[in-house]
Formats: C-alpha cells, sequence, structure tokens
C-alpha cells in the first residue's frame, strides 16, 4: 500500500495596503492618512524599512549603554564614548 502525502500551502500574511499606510502615518505624523494614500507604495515601504532600521539602530545604542558599566573594569563605558566621540567629530 502506497501513503500519499499532500503538501499545504504555508499561509502567508497579508497585510492590507490601508494598514501599511496607517503604520505609516504611525512613524510619521506628519503625514495625514489621505496625504500619505496619494504617495507611491514603493515610497511608503521604503520609508518604513528605514524608520524600523533607524529605531533598531537606536535600540542596539541603549543596550550598548545600558550593559557598558557591567563590563570588566568599565571598558565598555570607554568602547560607547568613544563611539560618541566619533560621531560627534565628523
Amino acid at each position: 500500500m502506497v501513503n500519499i502525502i499532500k503538501v499545504q500551502k504555508v499561509p502567508q500574511k497579508t497585510q492590507s495596503a490601508e494598514s501599511i499606510i496607517a503604520r505609516f502615518c504611525c512613524y510619521f505624523p506628519q503625514y495625514k492618512f489621505h496625504e500619505a494614500r496619494k504617495l507611491p507604495f514603493f515610497r511608503l515601504k521604503m520609508m518604513i524599512n528605514i524608520w524600523e532600521k533607524e529605531y533598531a539602530r537606536r535600540m542596539i545604542d541603549l543596550v550598548e549603554i545600558v550593559s557598558a558599566p557591567h563590563t570588566k573594569k568599565g571598558s565598555g563605558v570607554r568602547k560607547v564614548i568613544d563611539k560618541y566621540k566619533k560621531i560627534i567629530e565628523e
């Protein structure tokens, strides 16, 4: 007897265009919903992606700042200070 295995598609989460526009308006409150609706969809997605990357960078910075004092002899503190001095001097 032969066993037959049927493959099912994995459901993908799809976001409606309206939910993407609403999220865009949350990230960029200077845009009203009806104004954001007029923008090209590609631009909305690009700006959302850039905002999320910048937010992630901020969170990484906060983790470094919080964890720095707990390193050996505070070497992490010096590392964080040097990082921000370098940014200021650019």
